[in-house]
């Protein structure tokens, strides 16, 4: 591939600098891959950083001397493989580095990312009570149509979406919790408050698959995105299960560590 690229601070969101690529005949190679190689070497090379805004996709596409169809191939291809990220009405930015996060019992989501340097923000969703189905009766070990709580939020890391959860409680436990969680949107809290001190992981499932439309909406992500989905479950100290949480992630938004 001929490229050059420059040992200089990318600028965000402008479009000096991306004058280092010379195509080939298509022949050889189609356009939008050669792009594509030429934008992984910037990410690769820390040209374009993590976190930084490309350039729209106009101005890029004119300085590149390319279509937009060609352009978006390329910009398409590397955010379904996690190296870019398109926020709705802002643009597209290179992924930021993966957050560690601890998964230990008792361990806080919030606490485990400030420790990491990551500023946390909480967005609730919803939170209902309502009849189990089978498949929340069985993970939480209740009678089918039991009444359970349930939550849907999203979890930010320096104001980048990176975490949907949907969480389960079982109500008869928790009968306050609708009222606690408002204060803070702590979980744990709402625990304690019930006289939860302590809980442990039972079990951690991960699994990969793609963004559907409404989780690459609130990721701001392209539909078709790599994610990977958790399932676990916490039971207290007297192995009642107090909650079953299914998530979903952006492929490279955390390196989880047990």
């Amino acid at each position: 591939m001929n490229k050059s690229i420059r040992p200089q601070p990318n600028r965000s969101g402008s479009v000096s600098g991306f004058d280092g690529l010379v195509f080939r005949p298509r022949s050889d190679t189609p356009i939008w891959q050669q792009i594509y190689d030429y934008l992984i070497a910037l990410i690769d090379s820390d040209w374009l950083q993590p976190g930084s805004q490309l350039p729209g996709e106009v101005h890029l596409a004119e300085k590149l001397g390319v279509t937009r169809i060609t352009l978006r191939r390329a910009l398409q291809q590397l955010q379904q493989e996690g190296h870019l990220t398109s926020r709705k009405g802002v643009g597209v930015f290179v992924r930021s580095l993966p957050s560690a996060l601890v998964v230990r019992d008792g361990c806080r989501f919030a606490e485990s990312l400030r420790a990491d340097g990551k500023s946390v923000a909480t967005e609730t969703l919803f939170l209902d009570q309502e009849p189990a189905d089978a498949e929340m009766a069985a993970q939480l070990r209740l009678p089918v149509a039991s009444s359970v709580i349930r939550l849907r939020r999203v979890r930010s890391a320096d104001g980048q979406p990176i975490y949907i959860s949907t969480k389960v409680f079982p109500a008869d436990l928790l009968p306050d919790f609708a009222v606690l969680y408002a204060r803070r949107q702590s979980v744990t809290d709402a625990f304690i408050a019930h006289g939860i001190q302590k809980y442990r992981r039972v079990e951690t499932r991960i699994s990969g698959g793609f963004a559907a439309a409404d989780e690459a909406q609130l990721l701001q992500l392209t539909p078709g995105t790599p994610v990977f989905r958790t399932s676990s479950i916490n039971e207290d100290a007297t192995g009642n299960r107090i909650e079953w949480a299914r998530g979903c992630w952006l492929l490279t938004s955390v390196d989880f560590i047990f």
